[in-house]
């Protein structure tokens, strides 16, 4: 009798857990709808020479130049642009953008495993036994069969 009452509870617990992944799923995935445009990459600041070589950069310990550069991948390769003044806030929201967006997909990704385990699990709750042999049960053979042919 008790097998009979863990079932449904089991059963409950399991469309439950569900339930709640499908709406965290939703919420993940309308966070990924919502995007507008995205720049892969990240933008950060370093400095560098300038190549001049009549500038202070150019000497062995003198001061480098700042720049804002964005770095992305690409073909395997790390590549990397320099942002003008008016172009770093635009491209470091954009970039920000695409992090939302990838993170929000790992997050889709997750769930939707955890997802096709919980259905695992509903599917085991609810699955009964076969039925019992109906009749009367066949008596082993004492010999092998012949192939037929």
């Amino acid at each position: 009798m008790s097998a009979s009452v863990c079932v449904p509870d089991a059963a409950a617990r399991q469309r439950q857990i569900l339930r709640d992944l499908a709406t965290e799923y939703g919420r993940q995935l309308r966070q990924i709808l919502q995007a507008g445009e995205l720049i892969k990459g990240s933008v950060y600041q370093i400095e560098t020479r300038c190549g001049n070589p009549g500038c202070h950069c150019a000497t062995p310990r003198g001061p480098l130049h700042p720049a804002t550069v964005l770095s992305w991948s690409e073909a395997g390769r790390t590549r990397m642009r320099s942002l003008g003044v008016d172009q770093r806030a635009r491209v470091r929201r954009l970039s920000e953008q695409y992090r939302r967006v990838r993170q929000a997909r790992a997050e889709v990704v997750r769930r939707h495993q955890q997802m096709l385990h919980a259905i695992d699990e509903l599917e085991q709750a609810l699955r009964l036994p076969p039925p019992p042999a109906v009749g009367r049960p066949r008596a082993a053979r004492s010999s092998p069969r012949r192939p037929r042919g």
